[in-house]
Order: structure tokens, then sequence, then C-alpha cells
């Protein structure tokens, strides 16, 4: 949950101003806050005890600017940082989701099933730090939080800025103890197999709702994670032999990540799409709601809001507001907005896949109310993956994608966005990249798009957002349905990469 500010706490980090507190970590306070221009971040500020020196200074800002670099699906995006403030912070993309070790505290641990996909989704994104040449050092349940189109690694690269400088806060070797690998409680540089034994860990959390490694004394539990085997007894059975490869002690044992994907596919030779665990929704619109809530008492009566911010999955990317600095030249000083008071989020998850792989995301959004039609909505037709109209009859393609925007009452003016992952294919190899209609366009309900698709889709992603109690979207591929949902003044669905067949992609 989101927690008021405490005495003592900083009311600002560069541009941003700081709303609540989120959690607290061994290197230092997390933040909700919010840009000038209304976008939405979680920020991390760091401890005065390890900023002190500049060693750590300049480690943080070379991690930091390394960390730039993930992208993917399943982490969450860093934005903005300065490692030279009097405190140094980072800000990245606010994930609206409990994390793991919340979920499974209040609602137990997860099947077989959910335990693969979860696998599956960080498996995704520890290939997306480890490609941006880092490791994340410190994966663990509460790292990872849980959202509609899957979970999201947060926290990655920065650790070794701390590690580097010898620093432990109160008793704990770097990282948390019951989730680090044997090499690096030796004090050994961490590689990717190192986030591999981290990732066995959380498997087995998510499985049991336990550490593999118990706990009490720090001393006590690394002398475990070296020596002992963890106890496997309570994992599903089918999942003993993957989770027991990934803690294996030597980390010339463990399996790649690739190899961890591959150990996740059930007999049936393919994982499960990611759905929210049981108990999770609830949570999710929770932390909309708290997040809502904590912005309506920053908002003045008579100011109208447009927007809040953008759900996690969908990418904005409008630029700062005028005269808005970004404190560091990253992408948080993005135009969004903060909630306004009075509505409530929307109560229906709807889910509905021909494919199998339906996901419908709840959120909250607020827009003012227009009259008449804007000169500049986007009429029914066919449109590029980028956005651009084709034309109003059919292209010449070997699929095609159906978007359909409805509304109870016909002539609602809603904001339609897209984000399809695509990966295009010739004599010279593959490049995998995303399209999209950037910051979406208006158009007037019922609206049909059709994309035509002459390349590899791997995943689709579409909002509707809007002053309209219930929105309708639905996403077709070639003509079958895929995806559905309906909300209250935003709506999402998506078909996500499975990741069990990612090669194969949608078509």
């Amino acid at each position: 949950m989101i927690e008021a500010l405490r005495a003592g706490d900083p009311a600002q980090a560069g541009p941003y101003r700081l709303l609540g507190r989120l959690a607290a970590g061994g290197m230092g306070q997390v933040y909700v806050g919010r840009s000038r221009g209304g976008r939405v971040v979680a920020v991390k500020v760091i401890h005065p005890g390890l900023a002190g020196g500049d060693e750590f200074r300049v480690r943080f800002a070379r991690e930091v600017e390394a960390a730039r670099l993930v992208g993917g699906y399943h982490t969450a995006e860093v934005v903005d940082a300065d490692a030279y403030a009097d405190r140094p912070w980072m800000a990245t993309a606010y994930v609206p989701g409990p994390s793991l070790h919340d979920a499974v505290a209040r609602n137990g641990v997860l099947d077989a099933e959910a335990v693969r996909a979860l696998g599956a989704g960080l498996v995704g994104g520890l290939e997306a730090i480890h490609a941006a040449g880092l490791v994340h050092r410190d994966l663990k349940p509460a790292n990872v939080l849980l959202t509609a189109d899957g979970p999201r690694v947060i926290d990655f690269g920065i650790a070794r800025a701390v590690d580097a400088t010898s620093v432990t806060t109160s008793g704990d070797v770097l990282g948390t103890a019951a989730y680090m690998s044997p090499e690096q409680v030796r004090g050994r540089e961490a590689e990717p197999p190192s986030d591999v034994f981290a990732l066995g860990c959380v498997l087995f959390f998510a499985a049991t709702g336990r550490s593999p490694f118990g706990g009490g004394p720090t001393e006590a539990i690394v002398y475990r994670v070296v020596h002992e085997d963890a106890d496997l007894g309570a994992v599903p059975p089918e999942l003993r032999g993957l989770v027991g490869d990934c803690l294996a002690k030597d980390a010339a044992d463990r399996p790649t990540t690739a190899e961890v994907l591959d150990g996740l596919r059930p007999a049936s030779g393919a994982v499960a799409p990611w759905r929210l665990p049981s108990g999770v929704g609830p949570m999710v619109a929770e932390r909309a709601r708290e997040l809502g809530e904590l912005q309506a008492r920053e908002v003045p009566a008579d100011t109208e809001v447009v927007r809040a911010p953008v759900p996690e999955g969908v990418r904005d990317d409008v630029g700062p507001a005028p005269g808005e600095s970004s404190g560091g030249g990253g992408r948080a000083g993005e135009e969004g907005a903060s909630a306004g008071a009075g509505r409530r989020p929307g109560r229906r998850w709807i889910a509905a896949a021909a494919t199998g792989a339906a996901v419908v995301t709840a959120g909250v959004w607020w827009t003012v109310a227009q009259s008449g039609v804007p000169a500049d909505a986007m009429e029914s037709g066919t449109y590029s993956l980028s956005g651009e109209r084709l034309g109003s009859g059919p292209v010449d393609a070997p699929h095609s994608v159906e978007l359909q925007i409805t509304t109870p009452r016909p002539g609602e003016v809603v904001t339609v966005t897209y984000n399809a992952l695509v990966v295009d294919s010739d004599d010279g190899g593959t490049q995998q990249g995303q399209q999209g209609n950037g910051k979406g366009f208006k158009v007037v309900t019922p609206w049909t798009g059709t994309l035509p698709v002459d390349s590899q889709l791997q995943t689709l992603a579409l909002t509707a957002q809007g002053d309209v109690e219930d929105i309708t979207c639905r996403i077709a591929l070639d003509g079958a349905p895929a995806a559905e949902g309906t909300e209250s003044y935003t709506s999402t669905c998506g078909v996500p990469v499975d990741m069990s067949t990612v090669l194969d992609g949608l078509f």
C-alpha cells in the first residue's frame, strides 16, 4: 500500500514531487512521485550513509546509464536519475501492482501453472537485463511486481554500485541473504548464473511461501546458502527438477535462462499465458485506487485533471511539458496527469481469447469531457502498425488484426493507442522492434481499425480511454476473436507474448 510521507522525508527529488511511501530497502526508500507534467513514477532515494563517497556516486551514475538501456515487457523502465544530488535518486516507471511477496502473503502460494507463467515472465525480464550487460544481483519476491499483463522485475543493476563500495546495512550483506547465490556470499563477482540462482529461489517462494534457505540470523542463512541443499519437498513435483537445477551451488551447473524457459514447459509443450493469480486482481485495483485518492488530495478542487498515469505495458511517448526539465535526460518528465476525485476505477475483468492469450488491465483514468466531434478524429478504416491511415478499403497482406472500440452510447470520443512487438526477417537475418501509433489518436465510437501485418507479430496491446463509464476494446486475429476487455474510463486488452512459443509468434 502507499503510505503517507513521514517527518524527515524529502518533499522533492529532482523534478519530482514525492507524494507517498511505497517501500523501503537496504539501499534506500522508494516513493511515488509526480513530475510537473503529471507523469507518475517510482523514485528510489538512496540512504545518506551510502552516498557519502565519490566512488559510490560514480558507480551509481554508470549503473543507472546502463540500466536505461534495459527494455522488454517484464521490467520497469529506468527513466531518470541524479547520482550527484545531495541524496542520489533514480526514477522508474510506476507499476501499479503488488509485489510477489505481498501477493503470496495475502493470498497464499501459486499453483504450478501460475509458477510456470511467472517464471517465463521473469526469464524475459532477466534476459533483457543481461542483454544490456547488467546482472540484477538482488532478484527477490519484493523486487517482482505483478500486473495484469505479466510480472515486472524492478531494482535491476544498481546494486553493483553498493557492492563495489563494500557497504552493508543493519548487518546484512548486500542483497537479501536468502536469495543470494553462493558466489555472491563469498564476495565473488556476480554473473548471469547468479540471477538464475535467485530465480530458483523466487520460484521456490512462489510455490511454497518461504525461502529455500530459511530465516534467522544472516550468518546462518548464508551458511545454508553455501553449504546446504534446499529441501524441495514442498515444491510441486513437476517443478522440483528445474528449481533444484537453478539452486546448484556451482554456477557452471546451473541452466541458462533459455534452458530455464525450456524447463518451464509442461508435458503438453507450452507455458500457459500469464493470468493474475487468484486474489491479486483486487490488489492491483486497490493500488490504482490508492494512487487516484493520493493524487486527488494533491489537486486543487477547481483544477481540471486531464488523465492519470499510463498503465504498465502501454507506452506513452509524450514529451515533457513546456518548461519542464527531466532532471537527467530521461523520459519520466513525460506529460501525464494526476487523477481526479470522485470517480471509481473499473470493476469488471473480462478475458476471452481464441488463442488462449487474453489479458485485461484495470486502470484509473479521467478525461475532460468533450463536446462534439473533434476535427482530428480518425475514421474507421485500415491503418499501418505505425498509425498511418491507409484508406477505407482492404490492403493485401498475409495477416490482419482488427481493433474494435465500442461504448454503450454511440458517438463517444475516446483516444485509441496500440503497440505491437514485431520481428522482421530478410536475407540479413531477423530484427525485433516495436511499432505503434505513439500517443494515440481520437476516434468516435463505434470504431474499427484493420491493421495489415506482413511481418511476424509477437504481441499486441490496445488501450481506449475517454470520459465514458464503459469502454469495450476487442482484438481479432485473422478474423478470430483473440482478446476483449471492458472497463470504466479506460479499457486495455492485449495478446501478449507466449514465452514458450515466442519464435512462432501470433502469426
